[in-house]
């Protein structure tokens, strides 16, 4: 099923009047699935949201699943498209939209929410918190902002950093020994207690100026996540727990992403 929605005005603070939702129910008939991945994943380059229980498994979407030839042969199609046709993964990687009540069935991600890059920005947070339904899957929330619409958080200028004050001060600055018998997680604290009084002298010391209301942060969530699944991945291949094809696939979807962004 597809949606239209339509504005003279522009949509998402952008020149596009159209904005396409498809919501998409794919199930396995005879040998073919009702929902092709060329009909799911059209070239649009107005905003495009896709949404849907595709009934497939993925490495993307779900990096800790081992997958059976099987899985992959019937999904990898469908991120194959979406990647070429510039689709990015709204879902947090890993975290399970299906519940089955069956005790012999594992948690899954199945319902998955694909953007374009016309719509990408404008969409930073998707989460399933909404309470349970009387389905097995978990309702989501996808939220929708526009980012220039936000004023621009405050960075520091370092420009105007006062060197003055904050050397000598550097200079007699006492810091903890490092443990003797240290542990990873001793180590993080007595680095981060370190690297705090440092920081706090410098940020204390520097001015504050906030951007202009044009500039925006081009660094988001969804990146995040598809960088953690390209490592997750390349981890993986190279210990001989999955294949390259998949682990190339994560890292193609991460770099593509970057210049999107």
């Amino acid at each position: 099923m597809a949606v239209n929605f339509h504005s003279p005005e522009g949509l998402f603070d952008t020149s596009h009047n159209l904005f396409r939702l498809y919501n998409a129910y794919s199930i396995l008939s005879g040998h073919t699935r009702s929902v092709s991945p060329v009909d799911l994943f059209p070239q649009h380059d107005f905003p495009t949201l896709v949404l849907g229980n595709l009934n497939i498994h993925h490495t993307i979407s779900d990096p800790t699943r081992l997958l059976s030839g099987y899985d992959q042969f019937r999904s990898s199609p469908y991120f194959n498209r979406g990647s070429a046709q510039l689709f990015s993964l709204l879902n947090t990687p890993g975290v399970y939209t299906r519940f089955p009540s069956m005790s012999d069935h594992r948690p899954a991600v199945v319902a998955l929410s694909f953007a374009n890059t016309a719509v990408l920005p404008y969409f930073p947070s998707w989460n399933p918190s909404l309470p349970p339904t009387i389905s097995d899957h978990t309702a989501l929330t996808i939220i929708h902002s526009t980012p220039l619409l936000k004023p621009p958080p405050k960075g520091l200028n370092g420009k105007y950093t006062d060197w003055d004050h904050i050397s000598p001060l550097l200079a007699d600055l006492t810091l903890a020994a490092p443990p003797a018998l240290p542990t990873p997680h001793l180590l993080d604290l007595w680095f981060d207690d370190c690297l705090a009084k440092i920081t706090h002298l410098i940020t204390s010391n520097t001015p504050t100026e906030r951007p202009s209301s044009y500039s925006k942060l081009w660094w988001t969530q969804e990146l995040t996540q598809l960088r953690r699944v390209h490592h997750h991945t390349s981890h993986l291949m190279r210990k001989n727990q999955t294949s390259p094809v998949l682990a190339g696939m994560a890292r193609n979807m991460y770099f593509k992403a970057i210049p999107s962004a």
